[in-house]
């Protein structure tokens, strides 16, 4: 009787070399254009495929004077075999970029005077650059912040030093003088220049220390150098809120100058003039995350801090 003749399956494993081998082979329809297209010489070509042929127990391809022609079974096996090549290459593709900190998730903490400043640019160009890594994005003081480091639930944050908490890396990004913002209809906006010791008799409304350490010790001893001791009517959360009991009439306050980006009607912000303190925005990370999107993130942020962008 006639027909495809049936070959028995042979234990040999087959490779993703015989599938690339076998695709080359039914795409060019010739042993010696395929054995060129591999770079290799056509022998060992044809070993690969009998060994494919013989794994398989069918037969793939019918020789002849012309070349070869694909059986049903083997136009059947080339399109699973190109699909599976794709997905290899795909694979390969993933790993690496995963490897170069280009895919997988970061969450991301942040002071809320650090979105103000250069921030928001580091994120957008990481964004652009790395789209196949998903940021997640949270507002929290500093102390919030090395909390959520030491317990794994961010992996990066924009804080204010000093901070000190063991197996936290801390490096300096920017730093910022302050300035005085005042509510529109205050005594001091008139005044042609402002020096600290102006604010020695007025209300405060200030981050509270365990929102910004850093920040409410920087400005508490720069007060008491010049000898001011002021009274604090209300701490908060965050600098917006800050800035808004300030519209309302409740006090004045110092914050970092990027807070000027929070362009209010109702208030008026103020360059200091003398010694005035600066606060330190810095990006914090753990010491021994092996996370290739965590160093990915903080080399993006030191090109950023060291004009390499």
């Amino acid at each position: 009787m006639g027909g495809t003749p049936v070959i028995e399956p042979a234990p040999h494993r087959i490779e993703l070399r015989h599938l690339r081998s076998y695709v080359a082979v039914a795409e060019e329809r010739h042993f010696r254009r395929a054995a060129e297209r591999l770079h290799m010489s056509q022998p060992p070509l044809s070993q690969q495929i009998k060994t494919l042929e013989e794994a398989l127990g069918v037969e793939l391809l019918i020789r002849n004077r012309r070349g070869v022609e694909v059986t049903v079974a083997g136009q059947a096996f080339l399109e699973q075999a190109r699909a599976v090549l794709a997905a290899m290459d795909q694979a390969v593709d993933v790993a690496r970029r995963a490897d170069r900190g280009e895919l997988g998730r970061l969450s991301i903490g942040f002071v809320g005077s650090a979105m103000y400043g250069r921030v928001p640019d580091v994120l957008r160009r990481f964004r652009t650059e790395h789209l196949g890594v998903h940021l997640t994005l949270r507002e929290l003081g500093t102390a919030a912040q090395v909390d959520g480091l030491v317990h794994g639930e961010i992996d990066v944050g924009f804080l204010r030093p000093p901070v000190s908490a063991e197996g936290i890396e801390i490096e300096h990004f920017a730093d910022e003088p302050v300035v005085v913002v005042l509510p529109q209809d205050h005594h001091l906006v008139g005044m042609p220049s402002l020096t600290l010791v102006h604010l020695r008799r007025e209300r405060f409304v200030q981050l509270s220390a365990a929102a910004a350490p850093g920040q409410h010790d920087a400005i508490q001893r720069a007060l008491a150098a010049e000898g001011a001791a002021p009274l604090v009517v209300q701490e908060a959360e965050g600098l917006q809120t800050v800035v808004g009991l300030v519209a309302s009439g409740l006090g004045v306050s110092l914050v970092p100058a990027s807070v000027r980006a929070l362009d209010r009607h109702d208030v008026v912000y103020r360059d200091i003039v003398g010694p005035a303190p600066r606060v330190e925005l810095a990006v914090a990370f753990r010491k021994r995350d092996t996370s290739p999107v965590v160093a990915s993130f903080v080399e993006a942020v030191r090109a950023a801090r060291d004009g390499r962008l």
